[in-house]
């Protein structure tokens, strides 16, 4: 008697989820087209490396350099911050049409109105998270010394070049640390999922505001790894960009 045949059926392994969820994950992000290129490990060294190591060099007395700045040098900082971010911007701007991909590789969509209630929502929870963490720091002897105050402007120049800088902070760190060292280390590392990627990004990210000290590194790079939880779960970029522009900006009106 002839049977009639059975569709073979694949059988589970670790290597076709594996393979499922990183080609799930590369559909889901707008990434299956993404091929690497020499500008991916140039925007990648300059990010993980030579931007973090510069930002070491000020570890030794963060507050010694900040008690130094008057309004004029304050200012001078702000405007190079603002042009250095935008440059590292265009750098992945132009890395990732190099590699197919776009800006919506990184997670730019269209930008909706539950991205603002998102980004609101997390600043509560994550200030409350921060303070508990600056509690217990400052109960094993590593207090927040407040750098941020001293970093402040104080007159009107000065404020309305802050909430440039703000914005830039909030597009262009967002865009470098969460948009494309994430999507990035997972394509290039074939990562499973995003436990790594949200790691060393969360460190990279940490270490590039050592200037806030010791406990301030500490406390931007769980504020990082915080950052990339809301990035991933909402599957796009703009509520971590206004919530990091909203933090920064109402450091002018809320004590840090």
């Amino acid at each position: 008697m002839q049977t009639e045949p059975f569709d073979r059926v694949v059988a589970y392994t670790p290597e076709t989820d594996y393979a499922g969820s990183f080609g799930k994950f590369k559909i889901d992000w707008r990434n299956e087209n993404f091929r690497r290129s020499s500008l991916t490990w140039i925007s990648l060294f300059f990010l993980a490396i030579v931007y973090p190591l510069g930002s070491l060099s000020t570890v030794d007395d963060p507050i010694k350099l900040l008690e130094s700045l008057d309004d004029t040098l304050r200012l001078i900082l702000f405007v190079s911050t603002i042009v250095i971010q935008w440059f590292i911007f265009l750098l992945i701007f132009g890395t990732t049409f190099r590699e197919n991909t776009g800006l919506a590789g990184l997670g730019f969509k269209r930008i909706r109105l539950v991205d603002f209630f998102w980004a609101l929502a997390f600043l509560g929870a994550s200030n409350v998270i921060l303070s508990g963490l600056a509690f217990i720091l400052a109960k094993v002897g590593l207090p927040m010394h407040g750098e941020i105050e001293l970093l402040l402007p104080q007159d009107a120049t000065g404020r309305v070049v802050w909430f440039f800088l703000s914005l830039t902070a909030g597009i262009c760190e967002e865009t470098a640390f969460r948009g494309y060292l994430m999507t990035r280390l997972r394509l290039i590392g074939g990562f499973r999922n995003w436990t790594w990627p949200t790691i060393i990004s969360a460190v990279v990210f940490g270490v590039c505001h050592a200037y806030q000290g010791l406990p301030g590194l500490i406390v931007i790079t769980v504020y990082g790894a915080l950052f990339s939880l809301l990035f991933v779960y909402t599957r796009t970029i703009w509520p971590v960009i206004i919530a990091h522009f909203f933090q920064d900006f109402m450091a002018l009106f809320i004590p840090q």
